[in-house]
């Protein structure tokens, strides 16, 4: 016992000794790490600003003292804002949150970004600071970034949408503390107004059915064994492989959503579609989710036209689906 204790006692004071050694190099060493990181962002700062600066400001996000934010202007007299350069954060990377340094125009284009801190995977996620990546950017507008698979026009890194999202949201951060530097109102969240959108198209075009497998078999060319179920990242809807005793496909079933205009308004349709084992329309009836609600007088042209896109969309979908 006594051994034990004599264990302890030296266990706890190497311990202590060891703390009290990092807490005097932290010390030492925290200013010379923050100088570092300083001089880092000044030069991505200068490197993602707009061409034709003259003169640059730097300011605190009114809600970020820690964060700085270059202000570009055209002339040494700083009467004309050409650009910004600005931080921009997400913790939605792949391997934890992800730092930028995004140079925008003063309509909130973008110009680049660098990267000032990720830990993304090796050799996939790790491709967000290459230039093949990074040059996509050019141009769009910072507010409204969107990989694909999700409805934007960003094409994610292969491999890595997680991160390739993630630099969308580091890019809309740097708009959103920029509008604070300006005293206007944080931008509305592109994807809380879509949904909103989406909302109100399916208030006004009826009630949806449920998407069971009981439809889902009403479309398939063939009887299934089994079915699996495939989420789709952004779609409401699943689609579904079917598949023999064998585990061999037999077939597919998508949710093609599609919109129509007519004399009396908007029409909006989500249509269940039954495809083959080789992705070719089968010859079933397809399924209507929608119980419209209100009288679709003289609206028959928009609802061809709407089946017609609800077929495509439906076509652009089973496309993206793994080959079984």
């Amino acid at each position: 016992m006594k051994k034990i204790a004599q264990l302890v006692i030296s266990l706890t004071a190497i311990a202590a000794v060891c703390a009290a050694v990092l807490a005097v190099v932290n010390e030492i060493t925290r200013e010379r790490i923050a100088s570092i990181a300083t001089l880092k962002s000044n030069k991505a700062a200068k490197a993602v600003l707009p061409a034709g600066v003259n003169a640059i400001d730097q300011r605190k996000d009114p809600a970020d003292e820690k964060a700085v934010i270059f202000v570009a202007y055209a002339d040494a007299a700083k009467s004309k804002v050409l650009g910004y350069a600005a931080p921009g954060v997400s913790a939605s990377g792949y391997g934890g949150t992800i730092r930028l340094m995004v140079g925008l125009t003063a309509e909130r284009n973008v110009v680049s970004y660098q990267v000032l801190a990720a830990n993304e995977t090796p050799g996939l996620g790790a491709k967000l600071g290459d230039a093949a990546f990074t040059a996509q950017f050019s141009g769009k507008s910072g507010r409204a970034l969107k990989v694909k698979k999700d409805g934007g026009d960003v094409d994610a890194i292969t491999g890595a949408t997680i991160t390739s999202r993630a630099v969308c949201e580091a890019i809309a951060n740097a708009c959103a503390r920029i509008d604070r530097l300006e005293g206007r109102a944080p931008a509305a969240d592109p994807a809380a107004e879509a949904a909103a959108r989406k909302e109100a198209d399916r208030k006004a075009v009826g009630k949806i059915n449920p998407l069971t497998e009981d439809l889902v078999r009403k479309v398939l060319p063939k009887p299934a064994a089994s079915l699996k179920k495939i989420d789709a990242a952004g779609d409401d809807f699943p689609s579904y492989v079917a598949l023999d005793a064998a585990g061999k496909a037999v077939g597919y079933a998508v949710v093609g959503t599609g919109e129509g205009k007519g004399p009396n308004g908007k029409i909006i349709l989500h249509i269940l579609f039954g495809f083959t084992a080789a992705k070719a329309p089968a010859m079933r009836p397809q399924v209507n989710l929608n119980q419209p609600e209100v009288t679709m007088t003289d609206m028959e042209d928009a609802q061809r036209t709407a089946l017609s896109a609800a077929m495509q969309n439906a076509i652009s979908k089973l496309r993206t689906l793994p080959a079984k």
